[in-house]
């Protein structure tokens, strides 16, 4: 798969799955991610560390008229460029969460991963991490899944 077309590859996932990204919960989100980095690899990123890799965040959001909770699992790529500059962009998929007190109360954090070998690791420190136990017993507001050049 080219970077570029990581979306359309995804959604794609997605609907194999029997979902739709507006479907999506915490849980659901976090393996649908993995499973995509651990059997769909990155064409055109060299292959070392750091060029493929997968990344979860969390925190409050205050752009925008009115505060909202996000986490985001995203996937960055780095495809080679000219001498001066690389190719970065990133799949990120967000969740959107109203501000409720218990959300508001968590400290912003990110986890990543720089290769399918560590995905297990990241996986079990991320499901046992606080915050994302209590956006596991959450509906997100809305979900969105862009690619974007960075």
């Amino acid at each position: 798969m080219q970077p570029s077309d990581s979306a359309t590859t995804f959604e794609a996932a997605l609907t194999a799955a029997g979902t739709t990204v507006q479907q999506l919960d915490a849980a659901a989100a976090l393996a649908l991610m993995e499973d995509f980095y651990r059997t769909v690899r990155a064409e055109n990123c060299i292959l070392e560390e750091e060029e493929d890799t997968l990344h979860c965040q969390w925190g409050v959001n205050t752009q925008g008229a009115e505060k909202t909770f996000q986490l985001e699992i995203s996937r960055h790529f780095i495809e080679p460029g000219d001498e001066d500059e690389d190719g970065m962009s990133q799949l990120s998929l967000t969740l959107t969460y109203a501000p409720a007190p218990a959300l508001l109360a968590l400290e912003p954090g990110t986890f990543e991963c720089n290769q399918p070998a560590e995905l297990a690791e990241f996986e079990k420190s991320l499901r046992a991490s606080q915050p994302f136990q209590t956006l596991a017993k959450l509906k997100p507001q809305k979900a969105a899944l862009v690619w974007w050049l960075t």
